[in-house]
């Protein structure tokens, strides 16, 4: 168990964090609403930290700030916002926690990108997209993300869904445009679903950008491999492919394996960094190291996903954006203390509980309050005539 001062001190990091929410987001609430923007916002942190569904989680949350909206008033509540409205408020939260970062004078960043599937088993709507990920549906709901490393920060810069008609270079440049107005950026890493398209790579140096990537082993990548004894790493300048004949530099590095296909024995990277012997191995340890994007999804979605089952894209998309914002914030309290992600939530449960207790004891306070007014005004009103014969009365049939 943690100590009280520790536990004190975790509240004051946590009020501060959750400073850079409060107020910012608008939940269209009216002279007349039920439930005020605060007690949606209370909602929403709740379901995030215990990964609920709205239909069920709602519910739950009554029991823990009393005042607590149903799924569909949740969901009604957040589709009165829009796309450009959520993304204004996304960019408003993001700016306020990025200039906190900024101010330790990083020179330059390495950028990740990568795509995020999430399984969809209802009908074909026009945000979904095919998949071969899952068992049991061929549909999902898919997210583009640009994510970064400050010193032990880790930081999802910026998301975007991907739509049967969305062109992945032109997403990727979105992302991009978005990360240089923060930072200036030394490197874009992605994986093989990125590097096979030529259209991304020819993007990326428009951008007079710097990347390295795993490339898919086709077959004019397997017959440069066959070419070398398999075991020893090269690279190989000036290789050309696609429709728009991207040119890049492939590397390749022995993983290990004893196969007779030589190609086997071999990751292969691309870069339009000068490839040299000197530099193979650097390069190869780069990416591994530096690549860490799939632990965003691992723990953002497992820690901070509310779990939905509509098929509403705003809805969804603000869910998406809303769990990044608390990825970024326990990364922002990581660098004050190591807290695991479950201890933190746990903290902010606590500090739910805690604020009911509060708000019973001063409902309590005032209902005993009334009750005394009440007990005064009754008595002031009997007068002091009325309290003599009452007492004189009672004194004469009382026993000797």
């Amino acid at each position: 168990m943690m100590p009280k001062t520790n536990n004190k001190f975790f509240r004051k990091i946590n009020r501060f964090s959750f400073g850079f929410i409060e107020g910012k987001i608008d939940f269209h609430e009216k002279h007349n609403s039920t439930y005020n923007d605060n007690e949606i916002l209370q909602t929403l942190l709740f379901l995030s930290i215990k990964n609920r569904y709205p239909e069920n989680g709602c519910k739950r949350c009554k029991e823990i700030v009393e005042k607590s909206p149903d799924a569909d008033t949740l969901y009604r509540r957040i589709n009165m916002k829009g796309r450009e409205e959520i993304l204004r408020e996304f960019f408003s939260i993001q700016k306020e926690i990025i200039t906190r970062l900024r101010k330790r004078r990083i020179k330059r960043i390495v950028v990740f990108i990568d795509e995020h599937e999430i399984p969809w088993y209802g009908k074909p709507n026009p945000y979904v997209v095919g998949t071969n990920s899952f068992n049991g549906t061929k549909l999902c709901f898919k997210y583009i993300t640009i994510n970064i490393v400050i010193d032990n920060c880790r930081i999802c810069l910026f998301a975007l869904p991907v739509t049967p008609f969305s062109r992945k270079d032109k997403l990727v440049d979105e992302l991009l445009c978005v990360a240089k107005k923060w930072f200036r950026i030394g490197m874009v890493l992605f994986d093989r679903g990125f590097s096979n398209d030529s259209k991304i790579l020819k993007m990326i140096e428009k951008h007079e950008l710097k990347y390295l990537a795993p490339m898919e082993k086709k077959e004019k990548v397997k017959r440069i491999a066959n070419s070398k004894d398999g075991v020893n790493e090269f690279y190989h300048t000036k290789y050309g492919f696609g429709k728009e004949r991207a040119i890049t530099n492939l590397f390749f590095i022995p993983n290990g394996k004893i196969a007779k296909e030589k190609w086997r024995n071999y990751h292969v990277f691309c870069t339009n960094i000068d490839v040299t012997k000197a530099n193979l191995s650097f390069l190869a340890d780069l990416y591994s190291r530096r690549w860490n994007i799939e632990n965003f999804y691992r723990d953002a979605q497992s820690n901070f996903m509310i779990k939905t089952k509509t098929a509403d894209f705003i809805a969804r998309y603000f869910f998406f954006l809303f769990m990044s914002i608390l990825y970024n914030l326990w990364y922002f309290v990581r660098d004050v203390s190591p807290l695991i992600a479950e201890r933190w939530k746990d903290l902010i449960e606590d500090e739910m509980r805690k604020e009911r207790e509060i708000e019973r004891l001063l409902r309590d306070c005032l209902m005993y309050l009334k009750t005394m007014k009440f007990l005064i005004d009754h008595f002031s009103s009997v007068t002091t005539l009325s309290f003599v014969h009452y007492f004189t009365e009672k004194a004469y049939f009382c026993d000797p």
